[in-house]
């Protein structure tokens, strides 16, 4: 819808514009699915009082500890970023489907 408005305020061809939408919109997915694919084997270790009314002493900006992650968490980390590389893709193939300089056959 964004892409949309912006290329009917700039005169563009609407189509042309939906296209771009979604190439930009599947760009950030990959790149998402990108860096929830890299996160390494640490994972933050935040306390109890993360929530909380006073989070630490730090102000809960930095994690209390560091800890390494579990097989689960590492297996859901990899299906997460499998399915954001899927789901790009196809976010970037749709926008190919709409765009008027494209052609398939």
């Amino acid at each position: 819808m964004v892409s949309l408005v912006i290329g009917a305020l700039d005169g563009a061809n609407l189509l042309r514009a939906l296209a771009v939408g979604f190439y930009v919109a599947g760009v950030a997915v990959l790149i998402g699915s990108f860096v929830i694919g890299v996160r390494g084997p640490l994972r933050p270790e935040w306390g109890e009082d993360r929530d909380g009314p006073s989070p630490g002493v730090r102000g809960g900006l930095l994690p209390r500890s560091v800890r390494r992650a579990t097989s689960d968490e590492r297996s859901e980390s990899k299906r997460n970023s499998f399915g954001l590389f899927l789901f790009g893709l196809a976010l970037v193939f749709i926008g190919a489907g709409f765009d008027p300089t494209r052609h398939f056959f």
